[in-house]
C-alpha cells in the first residue's frame, strides 16, 4: 500500500498541532469552556484548516473538546464526578504497577527516587513540582514492565493534573508537604521491599489528592451557584 507524500505531510502537522493543543489543554492554559476556532487555530500555527480540522477530530476522539456548529470547538470540562472517578482508577491501577515493581527496583533506582524526593521539598514553583512529580512516580513504576498499565496511567495523570494545575492558585490543592511526607514513606517501603505496604501507600497518596480536589470542586461549585443566584 502506497501512502502519498502530501497526505503523509498533513498527517505529521495534524499531529503536531493535536500535540500542541493537547498539551495546552493539560497544563490548564485552555480553560473549561474555552472557544478553538479552526480559522483561528490555523493562522495561529500558520497551516491550513485541514490539519487543523484533523487535529481536532483527534482531540474530540480522545474527548478533550466536543465539536459544535460553524467550525467551533470548546474544550471539555469533566464534571467533579469524573475527575473522582479518574483518580480511583489512578489509584488501582498505580498501586498494581508499583506492587509489581518494587521487587525489581534497583539501588539506583531508590536513590534516584530520594534525590527527586528532596528535589520536591525544595522551593520549586507547582509547575516545576509537577514535573518532578510525574518523574518521581514513573520512575517507581517503570520496572513494573506493565506497558499498557504505565500509558494508562499516563493519560489519567495527564487529564487529572489539569484540575490541579487550574485550582492550584490562592486557596487550592498544592500540597507540597503533605505529599512529600507520603512520597519519603512510600520510598521507606519500596526499600523494605514491602509491596502491598507500598501498594496501599500509593492509593492513599492519590486518594488524598482525589479529595482535595473534591473539596476545592465542591467550594467553587458552591460559590458560582451563590453567584448566580445573586445575579
Amino acid at each position: 500500500m502506497k501512502l502519498e507524500r502530501g497526505f503523509s505531510e498533513r498527517r505529521i502537522t495534524a499531529d503536531y498541532v493535536a500535540d500542541a493543543l493537547r498539551d495546552a489543554i493539560h497544563r490548564g492554559e485552555l480553560a473549561d469552556g474555552a472557544e478553538l476556532n479552526q480559522a483561528a487555530l490555523a493562522t495561529h500555527f500558520g497551516v491550513s484548516r485541514v490539519p487543523v480540522r484533523e487535529a481536532m477530530r483527534q482531540l474530540q476522539a480522545e474527548g478533550l473538546i466536543d465539536t459544535r456548529a460553524h467550525r467551533l470547538a470548546v474544550v471539555r470540562a469533566l464534571d467533579l464526578e469524573r475527575v473522582v472517578e479518574l483518580y480511583d482508577v489512578r489509584a488501582l491501577l498505580e498501586g498494581f504497577a508499583i506492587e509489581r515493581a518494587v521487587p525489581r527496583l534497583s539501588a539506583a533506582d531508590l536513590r534516584a527516587a530520594k534525590v527527586l524526593d528532596e528535589q520536591m521539598l525544595g522551593d520549586v514553583d507547582h509547575a516545576r513540582w509537577l514535573e518532578l512529580n510525574a518523574r518521581f512516580h514513573r520512575l517507581l513504576y517503570a520496572p513494573s514492565e506493565a506497558e499498557t498499565t504505565l500509558e494508562l496511567i499516563d493519560q489519567l495523570r495527564a487529564r487529572g493534573e489539569r484540575y490541579v494545575r487550574l485550582w492550584s492558585h490562592g486557596p487550592g490543592i498544592h500540597r507540597p508537604l503533605e505529599a512529600g511526607e507520603e512520597h519519603t514513606a512510600i520510598v521507606a517501603l519500596c526499600e523494605a521491599r514491602d509491596a502491598a505496604g507500598a501498594r496501599a501507600a500509593i492509593e492513599r497518596h492519590i486518594h488524598h489528592t482525589r479529595d482535595r480536589l473534591m473539596e476545592h470542586g465542591s467550594r467553587a461549585a458552591a460559590a458560582a451557584a451563590a453567584a448566580d443566584g445573586a445575579a
